[in-house]
């Protein structure tokens, strides 16, 4: 199961808040998997990329819906790729009209649910490969980050960019691939990232 796009948090009912994340990274995933045999579910968010027919698609949009969508399916699958870039607050109140441009705002949120916390307490055997995206810091605290999320979450392997230098929506990334050690990609097409990912994890499964 892969999951990838941006949710949205709704402020009313025209307005919300989202990232701009593409889901390029994890279509292109989805595809190198596809064309490895994967029996493949993608849970997909907000994107700017055309999903392929051939793939088993569940469409949400906020990061409540992805969480109980992917803690509902979990325990079916041996391999979760989490690129989603889900956001780490929502509203908490949100209106069902559309609140008045004339008026100020003062916008009340709330930390969402980890949704990478919660996938080994329901299937511990799963292979969990986690993303992290930093703005501007150096590559140890990347990498520091990146361990944070696996003794946090129990992921056992972490894809880390500083998203200063190939910002969300690029055709190209550079990226850590963290475990025990790293592995560092230097900048290539997300086509080629992709491959270099999943031979990773089928080494490791």
């Amino acid at each position: 199961m892969i999951s990838l796009g941006g949710t949205y948090e709704p402020i009313d009912s025209v307005r919300g808040i989202t990232n701009k994340s593409s889901g390029k990274m994890g279509l292109e995933l989805a595809k190198e998997a596809y064309i490895r045999g994967a029996d493949l579910k993608l849970v997909v968010a907000n994107v700017s990329v055309d999903i392929p027919s051939v793939f088993d698609v569940v469409h949400v949009e906020t990061s409540s819906e992805m969480n109980d969508v992917i803690l509902d399916l979990i325990s079916d699958y041996d391999i979760f790729i989490s690129t989603a870039a889900v956001s780490d607050f929502e509203f908490r109140q949100k209106s069902d009209k559309k609140l008045d441009s004339s008026s100020s705002l003062f916008l009340n949120l709330k930390p969402t649910t980890k949704i990478i916390r919660q996938i080994k307490k329901i299937n511990p055997d799963i292979f969990l490969v986690g993303f992290k995206a930093e703005f501007n810091i150096s590559r140890d605290d990347i990498i520091c980050c990146a361990r944070k999320q696996i003794a946090d979450a129990g992921t056992d392997l972490v894809v880390a960019n500083d998203i200063s230098k190939c910002h969300f929506g690029s055709d190209e990334n550079e990226v850590l691939i963290v475990d025990d050690e790293v592995l560092s990609v230097p900048l290539a097409s997300k086509k080629e990232i992709a491959k270099t990912i999943i031979d990773v994890i089928s080494k490791k499964i």
